[in-house]
């Protein structure tokens, strides 16, 4: 344990009880409620809409016009969307069908070779939609575009899926909140007084509020993960290195970095994961083995509701470890054991995290320098412009320069032994899961947080970066509303390669407890 780390959490947690009286009072004002959902056709998993285009019982345009008609009625609350192809996602709808109507398409191979034809999907701004924005959310970029598809867009789209809008992210994808100086704030469609998490946070309050069915976002930090259970839907982070992150910005020549960052599926139906994953894993079909089915009642269940107590931690919160006592009891019906392990290496967690994760070589620069691009404005000097709103760079993204720059406080000294420590827990877990388990974990200790905590309550993050360090795929799965009527819920992780475990543990959990939950459903 470090002194200079953990006295870091208590000062942060400190300042966090001071100002909750302001949160409470900035955040009296009533929220903004999103409309209710009164077409069918938004309740559909983007499984069953490709099902019903291709025995042309609904047509691709009747979709993508009410999913461009949804996002026109709650964008204006919840600001996820940055920027749309409305025009060209409906001409390219109406294409479809008229292939269809020509005798051009072979039903029979469609499901096979276009699985989600005339369905339509989000994109995260980080993940590089041809011609529109790719600005890093950050004004040195503004009004800079994307003269490619992203490989996971490519697939995508080759799957016959027709890209609809791109999403909202934090400056430079550096942080849980999802505010920039170009684009403003995301906010939760459940609590548009929260925050929608990041940095996929577009991708999770537009899922979250039935406007897209799928959506593409990229997580290195738990950056899927957080914002699903935030805004209530389903996500995957993929295994290392088997979903290509070519053309996401920002990135790294470094593997180390590239093999943390992950590129995943967002979507409301857990089916929906599945049939993503297959489509954007397709050079690693053997590797993941996805159309081999799982016997549940095989699988051994692994559980924690936190990490072993540690001096500064953020406490779970109730409703999340409850969550996490609903799904064991379901599952220990059904599988053929459940443990909740003890792996005493993890009450080093947040030294490990930072070790592993900020200490990484080449690590994106996020404060750019418009003046020379190769070097990087000093974070020090625009923390003290941002306090008199004199800075190009919000708060958030200066503050986690800051502490990249100063690599977590921790001495270069310690570096080794903690790496030392991560071995050992990667080995521990490879040898618990083996290649029929399943570990129930939070991906975050709370419910959607007030705007402005998120950098706060960073030390909470070390629950999903801890898979993205070791390369172990994680799937959220929504386990309902807690008392103030934001979602709940938990990460499933699996060794590394076995998707299809986390997966199909999620489809059996959304059968017993219902999956996502619109906003004012009530």
């Amino acid at each position: 344990m470090e002194f200079t780390v953990r006295l870091a959490m208590f000062v942060l947690r400190f300042i966090l009880k001071l100002l909750q009286p302001i949160y409470w009072f900035v955040n009296y004002h009533r929220q903004k409620e999103l409309p209710a959902i009164k077409n069918p056709l938004l309740l559909l998993s983007a499984k069953e809409i490709a099902k019903k285009i291709r025995n042309r019982e609904i047509s691709s345009e009747a979709v993508v016009e009410a999913y461009i008609e949804r996002i026109k009625a709650v964008n204006p609350q919840i600001n996820a969307v940055i920027e749309n192809r409305f025009n060209e996602a409906m001409k390219e709808a109406r294409a479809c069908d008229k292939k269809f109507e020509a005798g051009e398409i072979n039903v029979h191979t469609l499901e096979r070779d276009q699985p989600l034809y005339g369905v339509p999907f989000s994109v995260k701004e980080a993940c590089s939609l041809k011609g529109y924005s790719y600005t890093g959310c950050t004004l040195v970029r503004k009004d800079e575009k994307s003269f490619e598809d992203g490989e996971a867009v490519k697939l995508m789209k080759l799957a016959g899926a027709i890209p609809l809008c791109v999403t909202n992210t934090p400056e430079m994808c550096a942080g849980f909140d999802s505010s920039n100086l170009i684009y403003g704030t995301t906010n939760n469609p459940y609590d548009t007084r929260r925050i929608a998490a990041g940095s996929s946070g577009g991708e999770g309050a537009l899922g979250g509020a039935g406007a897209i069915p799928i959506g593409i976002g990229s997580d290195i930090a738990g950056s899927i993960r957080v914002p699903c259970l935030f805004n209530g839907i389903f996500g995957h982070k993929a295994s290392a290195d088997v979903v290509p992150v070519k053309g996401h910005y920002p990135m790294s020549p470094s593997e180390v970095f590239q093999k943390y960052l992950a590129i995943g599926p967002m979507a409301r139906h857990s089916e929906d994961l599945l049939l993503a994953m297959k489509i954007l894993s397709k050079n690693f079909k053997e590797k993941l083995q996805l159309e081999k089915s799982v016997d549940i009642n095989n699988l051994k269940i692994f559980y924690m509701e936190k990490f072993p107590n540690s001096p500064g931690e953020i406490p779970v919160s109730r409703d999340i470890r409850n969550s996490i006592k609903k799904a064991v009891q379901f599952l220990k019906k059904h599988v053929s054991s459940v443990e909740c392990p003890k792996i005493d290496e993890l009450k080093d967690i947040y030294e490990i995290s930072i070790a592993m994760f900020f200490c990484v070589e080449d690590v994106p620069r996020i404060l750019l320098n418009p003046d020379d691009p190769k070097k990087e404005k000093n974070p020090f000097i625009e923390l003290g412009k941002a306090i008199f709103g004199l800075s190009q760079h919000t708060k958030n993204t200066i503050l986690m320069s800051v502490f990249t720059e100063t690599r977590g406080l921790m001495l270069q000294s310690k570096l080794s032994y903690y790496r030392e420590r991560e071995i050992k827990i990667q080995t521990k877990f490879e040898n618990l899961l083996g290649t029929n388990g399943i570990l129930i974990i939070p991906s975050y200790p709370t419910a959607a947080l007030l705007r402005n905590q998120a950098f706060l309550n960073f030390s909470g993050a070390c629950y999903s970066i801890l898979f993205n360090i070791l390369g172990f795929p994680a799937t959220q799965v929504p386990m309902g509303l807690n008392e103030q009527g934001l979602p709940i819920g938990f990460q499933i992780i699996a060794n590394k390669n076995q998707d299809r475990l986390c997966l199909a543990v999620a489809q059996e959990l959304e059968k017993e407890f219902g999956g996502w939950i619109p906003p004012n459903s009530s």
